[in-house]
Order: structure tokens, then sequence, then C-alpha cells
């Protein structure tokens, strides 16, 4: 129903029946024309609408009516009630599990339904616990779970909380004696003044299905404002320049392995912020922060220094081993960013000839030329450079020949589904296949399965990194842990 410049118009004489949906569009000034309850709506949008906001919803709706999953007014009741209850600000998240429907197919429905009973489970004393026992969290419909909280409204410790959830969600799980390894997407939201539980759940749920198609964005805001970056934001900006003064923000290395040995051939640096109050910030979320306060470089050259300074420290049977750093944008567009580059490597103690750059496809292509020539004079002093998250930008063959390339990778994108996906495998072959022709090896990230591995194996990627062989942990944990793997006991 369209009630956009006409708020007085009737509305719809019955409920919804079972199964059955209703949408309705209107104007903000219509809402305080209506009544609490409307008969036969589950689904509100407030103007301004867009047509592709407005397309996702109807998809939302058509899914939820072929999977059964109508929203319940006792669900609504028990939203309101929470609400009322507390004292502050609703904030809400919706997580949705994904490939859901492909762990059904490959283990059958009681093995489905057994591993959202432990993600539900999880969620619930997670949220218990990192608010102190004030939280709601219900299961919705298919893989969908609701996770509320009542709080004076703080959008960074909201979004810090929901990227706890997804590692929470992605963490391995035994399912009716298999063990899998889910991801997830999460919608949030702060509910506005007198929104009521619809309005609120029909936000999340668009932002849950645009967070649905984002290949690299997994948390979501239900709004208009930044998707990335919270809006608490002047004290958080200000602590972010402090918090490297205090050391609070803390390399971790994940390691990498060779895919036909198995052997451990370096790793790559990851950021995380250990804040004093809202716990762990990722990477993600940090840069969004350091974006805000126009501190992006200063953050990154600080975060690749203090992992040469650990990496210096790889030396005996570490000495061969190689370190990854993630370069910005802002950072090649700095003038003199090569010879800058240089001499930190030489004040860290680390060779530069064990040093990989990383950068996005989207960052390079901005200028190919200026790109181009500052990667040429770290490849003189040995420094690799390498295309990071490819296959989720432009992956365009002219800038992979104009460049000075010596590696691309896979973003997990790429890798999630080769070991079931004949058509996920058939593009990794033939990014594989170009690569080779172009004289550039293959690293593959988020590796979680020896099924994935064995499919890059055969397809020939040279390197991978993820869950099935290491987290990202402490520079003196990866010291230990590849010390151990090296050894003759522990090599593969």
């Amino acid at each position: 129903m369209d009630l956009r410049g006409d708020g007085a118009q009737a509305v719809p004489p019955r409920p919804a029946a079972s199964g059955e949906m209703g949408l309705l569009l209107c104007d903000p000034d219509s809402l305080q024309h209506l009544p609490a309850v409307l008969p036969g709506i589950t689904h509100v949008l407030v103007s301004p609408v867009g047509d592709r906001v407005l397309r996702l919803q109807l998809d939302l709706i058509h899914h939820q009516i072929q999977q059964g999953a109508v929203p319940s007014p006792d669900l609504h009741q028990r939203i309101a009630a929470f609400a009322a209850a507390g004292e502050g600000r609703l904030h809400a998240m919706l997580i949705g599990l994904r490939r859901m429907s492909a762990i059904n197919a490959t283990y059958g429905a009681p093995v489905g339904d057994a591993a959202l009973e432990a993600v539900e489970q999880r969620l619930t004393r997670q949220a218990a616990r990192l608010s102190g026992g004030a939280s709601l969290t219900l299961r919705l419909s298919g893989g969908d779970f609701l996770v509320a909280h009542i709080m004076p409204e703080e959008r960074v410790g909201w979004q810090v909380m929901a990227e706890r959830m997804l590692r929470l969600v992605s963490d391995p799980l035994d399912a009716a004696g298999h063990r899998l390894r889910l991801t997830a997407r999460a919608a949030l939201a702060v509910a506005r003044a007198d929104e009521d539980p619809v309005s609120l759940l029909d936000r999340l749920s668009t932002g849950l299905a645009v967070a649905r198609e984002s290949p690299a964005d997994p948390v979501r805001w239900a709004d208009r404002q930044s998707d990335h970056a919270p809006q608490s934001g002047y004290r958080l900006e200000q602590e972010i320049v402090q918090a490297i003064e205090r050391n609070e923000i803390t390399v971790l290395f994940q390691p990498q392995f060779s895919v036909v040995s198995g052997r451990i051939t370096g790793a790559e640096a990851l950021a995380r912020w250990q804040h004093p109050q809202h716990g762990e910030i990722g990477a993600g979320t940090l840069f969004a922060i350091a974006d805000k306060a126009d501190f992006t470089r200063a953050l990154s050259r600080h975060i690749r220094l203090r992992a040469m300074e650990h990496a210096s420290f790889w030396t005996g049977p570490l000495a061969g081993l190689r370190l990854s750093l993630n370069v910005t944008a802002e950072d090649l567009g700095e003038r003199g960013f090569a010879r800058r580059e240089l001499a930190m490597i030489a004040a860290s103690g680390f060779q530069a000839r064990r040093l990989t750059l990383e950068m996005t496809e989207q960052a390079l292509v901005a200028d190919l030329k200026r790109a181009s020539a500052r990667f040429s004079a770290l490849r003189e002093a040995g420094v690799r450079i390498a295309v990071d998250d490819f296959g989720t930008g432009y992956s365009s063959l002219l800038y992979l020949k104009r460049l000075p390339l010596d590696y691309l990778k896979l973003d997990h994108a790429m890798t999630r589904d080769i070991g079931g996906a004949e058509a996920d495998r058939i593009i990794v072959r033939s990014i594989v296949a170009m690569a080779k022709a172009l004289n550039l090896k293959v690293i593959a990230e988020g590796v979680e399965s020896e099924q994935q591995l064995e499919a890059l194996r055969e397809e020939g990627c040279d390197y991978f990194q993820g869950f099935l062989r290491g987290k990202a942990m402490e520079a003196d944990v990866f010291a230990q842990f590849a010390k151990d793997a090296l050894s003759p006991s522990g090599e593969r």
C-alpha cells in the first residue's frame, strides 16, 4: 500500500492471513496520523525510498513468504516490551547466516537445525556477557537472528559488538556430528524516537539485504549514514591518535603457507585496536575511524613500522619467512612515498627482499602511472608487490600488464565456494592461468576447509592463508607457531 502524499487514506480492513505480508510506503509526516498497529501491514518503508531499496525489500518479502517466515505479532510485542523496560536507546542488529541452504542440501535439515541452535546459544551467551545481561536475542526466520540492547546511543560500541558477534559465528562448531564453519552478515540500527518494531525490523531487513550483496563489508548500518564508520565519532577520532602513544593498537600476524608442500612461508600483518572501553576493534572499523580523523596515513605507517620491527626478530629458522603489509590509497598518493617507505624499512631492521606490499585493485587503478612509478622504485630495492582482494574490483588486464606486480591475492569470496561450485572453480582456474601467463604467483585468502585447499592445489594456486591452518595471532605467539611448524616434527 502506497500512502505517500496521502497519510489519511484508509488502511487495509483485515489482518494479513498466515503466509501473507503487506508493505506500507508512507511519508514521515504520515506516521503521526496512522494507528500504532496497522492491520495487514508487516513491513514499512518511510520515504524518500530509492528504487533499489524498494526492489530489495520486495525481493526480501517474496523470499520470506516462500520460507513461511511472516513476522509474528508476538515478535513485535517482545521487542516493544524490551524497549519499554530499559532506559536509553534501543540498539538492534540483524545477523544473517550465509549458505544455510547449501548446508541443508549437503548434510540434511537436522544438521542445519543443529547448527542454528548452536549459533543461537553462542549469540545469546555473548550478547548477555557483553551487555551485562540486559539483552534480547531472538531467532527469526531461516538463519536470521535479532540481537538488541538498551543503552545510551553508542554507534561505535554497537559496531564493535557486531564485529565480535560475526567473529564468534565464524568459529568452528559441531552440529550433529559434523564440524562446520559458518559466515554471516549483519545490519545495525539505533531505533528512532517513537519508531515501532515493524519499521525497525524493516530497516534492518533492508540493510541486511544490502550487506548480503557486498563481498567486502560484512557490517552495514541500516540508515543513510556511513555504512562503515559509526557516527559517535569525535571522541573516538581523538582517542585513536592517543591510542598509538598508549600502544593500544597491536599488530597480529596471520600465517601463509605453500599450497603444494604445506610449509609456512610468511605472514600478513593485521591491525587491532584494544580499546579500554569497547574492547577489540577490527581493522575495518579502525581505519574508518582514522579516515574520519584524517589520520589514515599516520596509522598505516605506524602499523607497517611496528610489523617490520616485530619481523626483524625472525632470524635463525625464521629467516626465510616473508612479511606482507597493506598499503592504502592515501599512502600511495603521498609525495615521496617510495623514498620514505624504503627509509622506514631500513630503520626497522627488516630486509626489503623479504617484504611484500599489498594494495587493492580500487586503489591501484585510480592512478596507474603514479602507482607504476612508485612501485617500480620499491621493487628495485627488492620489495615485492601484490594486488589484494583480486576478483572483487576491476580485474582489468590493462593494469595487470602495466604495473610491476608479483602476486595476485584472491579474495575470500573467490575461494569460499571453490570446493563445491563448478562456476567458482572455473573462475579461479581462469585467474590462475592468467596469472601464470603474466609470471605472477597466486595467494588465496579465507581457506577454511581441506576441500577448498585440495581444489586450490588442483588448480595450481601457489600460497594460501585462512582459519584452516592459522588465525591471526600476536607476534610472540606467531614466532613460536612458525618455529614449531618449521621444526622437523612440525613440517608437513
